[in-house]
């Protein structure tokens, strides 16, 4: 089986116990801190290295569990994941939890790249654009590109829409050479 389907079989699953718990947002902060702790390299060779055997590992991911306060169902979804030795996907289950999450709570995630850092105000005015086409909330991740040199690019719902100045040069020059 593909590590999509798997991943995706993962996130569905621990969304649908964090509903009955109605805690899908706590649920998502959780995995999403251990994400970020389990992906340091030292704390991943040692979670993934069958040498240490299913209980050190097992042992290991709990502690580092208590420390981030989580849950019981975040702990016993780790384990979980140890015992099939699936913990490698944990990042794309995260990934896949946070769509499902954000489609039950009608928003969408929206990627900005730009050349420096906006200000809170360009941030939200982005923001208010792109929920008017959209329809739903929007959850910007900004990410930047000094090579960009101005504008925005944004990536909504699998469209991308470019207002780089690159973009607006690369136009002109297509006019110009057309004699428009």
């Amino acid at each position: 089986m593909i590590e999509g389907s798997l991943s995706r079989r993962y996130a569905k699953a621990l969304f649908q116990l964090a509903q009955k718990e109605e805690r899908e947002e706590e649920v998502g902060e959780e995995i999403e801190r251990f994400v970020a702790a389990y992906t340091s390299p030292s704390l991943m060779k040692v979670l993934n290295n069958p040498a240490f055997g299913v209980r050190n590992r097992k042992n290991i991911a709990i502690r580092v569990a208590q420390v981030l306060e989580l849950s019981q169902l975040g702990v016993h979804f780790l384990s979980l994941l140890l015992d099939r030795d699936r913990l490698s996907i944990l990042p794309s289950i995260v990934s896949r939890y946070r769509r499902l999450l954000d489609e039950a709570k009608g928003r969408v995630e929206a990627g900005v790249v730009c050349a420096a850092p906006l200000e809170r105000v360009m941030i939200e005015k982005v923001r208010a654009a792109l929920k008017g086409i959209s329809g739903k909330e929007v959850v910007l991740r900004e990410q930047i590109d000094p090579g960009l040199i101005g504008g925005v690019v944004v990536q909504l719902e699998g469209r991308i829409y470019d207002g780089s100045v690159r973009a607006q040069l690369e136009m002109m020059k297509r006019r110009i050479e057309r004699g428009y």
